[in-house]
């Protein structure tokens, strides 16, 4: 399963939910998509994009304290309804355990987590005994190959580090 969204809260009365998206495809939240919650199926009713985020109602929940409920839960789709993405752009669950190494071949150690931020993701390179947080931007990250299980960062993020 790949997460498309987080319930970050309830909204209203009537077991609406607000929604971190976590997708490039926002029609994921249309009404009568198929999103699984705690692995359940749940059919969206409606969704509405509020200037605070997205609101989504989904078939099951149905009063404000089911859907608080389920705050911090992810909303899924089957790996199998993945769309393709942009060149240069890749799904989270791709980029894990990729071993990151810099341009001049100093081994960082392996991509564990991708934590999304406002302004870029960062991704969490973790060797034995050191963690590296690389900003997910053209200048730092210079090449990743899905087929060779690696990634190139700039030098100069290391320089910052030893800093």
């Amino acid at each position: 399963m790949i997460r498309v969204g987080q319930v970050v809260g309830a909204f209203g009365i009537e077991g609406a939910v607000k929604v971190r998206s976590l997708t490039d495809f926002p029609d994921r939240f249309a009404p009568a998509s198929e999103l699984f919650l705690d692995g359940s199926s749940r059919r969206v009713e409606w969704s509405r994009q509020q200037p605070a985020g997205l609101v989504v109602k989904l078939r099951g929940l149905d009063t404000r304290s089911v859907a608080q409920a389920h705050r911090g839960r992810y909303l899924e789709v089957p790996e199998s309804d993945l769309r393709p993405l942009p060149e240069g752009r890749w799904y989270h669950h791709q980029l894990a355990g990729l071993a990151v190494a810099t341009e001049t071949g100093r081994e960082l150690g392996t991509l564990v987590d991708v934590v999304p931020r406002p302004a870029n993701d960062v991704w969490v390179v973790k060797s034995e005994d050191l963690e590296h947080l690389i900003p997910a931007t053209q200048d730092a990250v210079l090449d990743v190959n899905l087929d060779s299980g690696k990634i190139t960062v700039a030098d100069w993020l290391l320089d910052v580090e030893d800093a």
